[in-house]
C-alpha cells in the first residue's frame, strides 16, 4: 500500500494508537537495521545496542555557528519583509 493511501487512515487514529504505531515502526526499523529494541532481550544484547549507540556520532549544524548561514538567513528575512511591505 502506498504511503499516500495510508496517511489518511493514520490521521484518523486516536492519539494512543498513533503512539502504538510509532512504537511499532521504531521496532521494525531497528530490526531492519540489525538492532533489536524488544524489551525481553537479555542484558548482553542490551549492552551491544547501548555500545552501538554510544559509538554513533551525530552532527548537529546550526546557522548560528556559521557566519555565512547567518548572513544568508538575514538576507532572506530582509527580502521577505521587503516583498511583504511592497
Amino acid at each position: 500500500m502506498p504511503l499516500s493511501e495510508l496517511l489518511p487512515t493514520v490521521n484518523q487514529l486516536s492519539h494512543q494508537d498513533k503512539l502504538r504505531l510509532i512504537h511499532f515502526l521504531l521496532l521494525a526499523v531497528a530490526k531492519e537495521e540489525g538492532c533489536s529494541l524488544e524489551p525481553n532481550e537479555d542484558s548482553n544484547s542490551k549492552n551491544v545496542l547501548l555500545n552501538q549507540l554510544a559509538s554513533t556520532s551525530a552532527v548537529v549544524w546550526s546557522p548560528q555557528a556559521d557566519s555565512a548561514g547567518v548572513k544568508a538567513l538575514s538576507e532572506l528575512l530582509v527580502a521577505t519583509q521587503e516583498s511583504a511591505n511592497a
